[in-house]
């Protein structure tokens, strides 16, 4: 016997909509009621709600995906939907970063350009590995250790997992120094051999290994430093 299909509530419009006609179809209300759904009341059905955000931003999804939690919930949001919204916005935005840095990635200076953003506004050192197929193309991306101020707890196996799962032939190390001098410090000359050594038993090549700084600081006044580019790779 089939199971009893759910009732659709008036409230619930958006999702039915969502269920027979496809996410497409749906306006930028109708998308945030779906995810305000379980903040439905004959008070405050979730596409009014929806439409009361949009109207908080003056129907800016961007300046609204730029809010926090405290944000949502000063506008009436419970705590729960709030941080399913900031994840669903987070969700978005990384899904774009792994679709842009697939794009882009070339060069030393495309790796720069890419995670300069990132980087300046951190106070801590932070790692990125690239993972690449044998034609270079960038398979993904992941973020690594986040450390203190001045170093970052690097170890191989953490960088080669990533590689491993998604059968790379190739890895980027990337990370930056908060001072804003990229100059690679002797801790960083001897985990990139130490990287490039274990990467080898796993037939995966480290490609290069980026430093990222802030421009017009020397001795590197690029912004970055590059292994490969300096003939240490």
């Amino acid at each position: 016997m089939p199971a009893p299909q759910e009732q659709t509530p008036q409230s619930n419009r958006p999702r039915a909509r969502l269920d027979r006609r496809g996410a497409r179809c749906l306006s930028d209300a109708e998308i945030l009621a779906v995810l305000l759904d379980t903040d439905a009341s004959p008070k405050n059905p979730p596409l009014e709600a929806a439409r009361a955000l949009l109207d908080c931003t003056d129907g800016s999804l961007y300046r609204l995906s730029r809010w926090t939690i405290s944000d949502f919930t000063a506008a009436g949001i419970s705590w729960k939907r709030a941080c399913n919204l900031v994840a669903a916005f987070e969700l978005s935005r990384r899904f774009e970063d792994r679709r842009e840095i697939a794009n882009t990635i070339k060069t030393a200076r495309d790796i720069f350009a890419f995670f300069e953003k990132r980087a300046l506004p951190l106070d801590r050192e932070c790692c990125w590995v690239i993972c690449l197929d044998i034609k270079l193309r960038v398979l993904r991306y992941d973020e690594i250790t986040a450390g203190t101020g001045s170093a970052s707890l690097f170890h191989p196996r953490d960088f080669l997992r990533p590689a491993v799962r998604s059968n790379a032939e190739r890895i980027i190390l990337v990370h930056n120094h908060p001072s804003g001098d990229s100059t690679p410090s002797t801790n960083d000359l001897k985990i990139t051999k130490q990287l490039a050594a274990a990467a080898k038993t796993l037939d995966i090549g480290l490609l290069d290994h980026v430093i990222i700084g802030r421009r017009n600081i020397p001795p590197h006044t690029s912004g970055f430093f590059s292994f490969a580019d300096a003939g240490l790779l």
